[in-house]
């Protein structure tokens, strides 16, 4: 029996989820266009462990090249992998940790004990059609043609992150966090790839929450991550309000900030709206020394230009508040990311920061 490193299997998994959560490499992509009809017909099976047998079969066949999967049982001779210990140390956890729906028991257990996953195990099973698609996918993990059996396991998770977008995704809520908490929190928040969505939700979050907790009397407009600049009409992707004046625009960034880009805004935002206070919330890359100087020429002519990191923004907003500022924050980020239009991802990743908190 092939002796496999769960652990090694899990940290496997992870690595890849990584890499698919941006574009596909080459090689799988050919392969899913290629395996269309029976990666389609497998994950729109009912029978959610032929999905999760692939994985398993996947993931062992990467740790060792040996392995034959269609031995998922130990009594199956040298060759053959032990498929429940792989399912419940790596393979479900690493499912539920992903709020990837999956089967509650072994995978496994949809088949005859000691079953071959081969065509001699078709009779009997609800559905047919969905197994021989199983089937064809496991002959790609067997004789890759192009491809690796990694860009099998790129595959069948770029179709299980497709899975979770259709599915209705719990969020996660506390009822207290401390300040270190909640800055403990939003780092592990943001460190997730978005599209600028996660930052965009947390900057409005915090600006509403501070407009609820002091009574400003603000409105605050919100343009569409990615929005062209002219869509909206506003001169940020926030822009705060009292009346008709504009009392602050934001931009909220995760590129990178450099002179040029200053002063563009300068030109086309901030004097053509006569923007009087402006700030550029940023949430890793340093700006450029270089724009503080423009800031300086912008001030003399009667314009606040400002730059601060994200994270030291939610600082400040949370010490100068009380328990019940962190609580509004809360509250507001649980309404924006129950919006139609927040990806599964997002919300996902919401969750494991807080319970990254609550282990910590």
């Amino acid at each position: 029996m092939a002796n496999l490193d769960y652990g090694m299997a899990g940290e496997f998994l992870r690595d890849c989820f990584q890499e698919v959560s941006g574009q596909l490499p080459e090689p799988a992509q050919e392969l899913l266009q290629t395996q269309h009809a029976a990666f389609g017909a497998v994950f729109r099976s009912k029978t959610q462990s032929y999905r999760e047998v692939l994985l398993g079969c996947a993931v062992a066949r990467y740790l060792d090249p040996a392995v034959n999967i269609r031995h998922p049982y130990i009594k199956q001779g040298a060759d053959a992998f032990n498929g429940r210990s792989l399912d419940e140390e790596a393979i479900n956890p690493f499912l539920r940790t992903k709020q990837i729906p999956c089967s509650r028991g072994p995978y496994l257990a949809t088949f005859r004990r000691n079953v071959r996953l081969d065509a001699s195990a078709r009779d009997g099973l609800r559905d047919q059609a969905g197994y021989d698609a199983m089937l064809a996918i496991m002959e790609a993990i067997e004789t890759p043609r192009g491809h690796t059996v990694k860009d099998v396991v790129l595959c069948l998770l770029h179709e299980f992150i497709k899975l979770r977008d259709q599915a209705d995704i719990r969020l996660v809520s506390v009822e207290k966090l401390s300040i270190e908490q909640t800055r403990y929190f939003l780092d592990t928040f943001l460190h997730n790839p978005s599209g600028g969505m996660i930052p965009m939700l947390v900057s409005r979050a915090l600006f509403e929450a501070v407009n609820e907790f002091y009574r400003c009397g603000w409105s605050i407009d919100c343009q569409g991550v990615n929005s062209a600049d002219g869509a909206t009409g506003t001169p940020g992707d926030l822009t705060i309000r009292r009346g008709e004046e504009i009392v602050k625009a934001i931009e909220v960034t995760e590129r990178p900030i450099g002179v040029t880009r200053v002063e563009t805004t300068f030109h086309t935002k901030i004097a053509t709206n006569a923007v009087r206070d402006y700030l550029f919330i940023y949430t890793s890359a340093v700006p450029d020394e270089g724009v503080y100087d423009v800031a300086k020429i912008y001030f003399a002519q009667g314009y606040d230009v400002n730059f601060i990191k994200l994270t030291n923004l939610a600082a400040a907003v949370f010490a100068a508040g009380d328990a019940s500022m962190r609580r509004m924050f809360m509250d507001r980020m649980l309404g924006l990311l129950r919006q139609g239009d927040v990806p599964a991802a997002v919300k996902t990743a919401w969750n494991d920061a807080l319970q990254a908190v609550l282990r910590a």
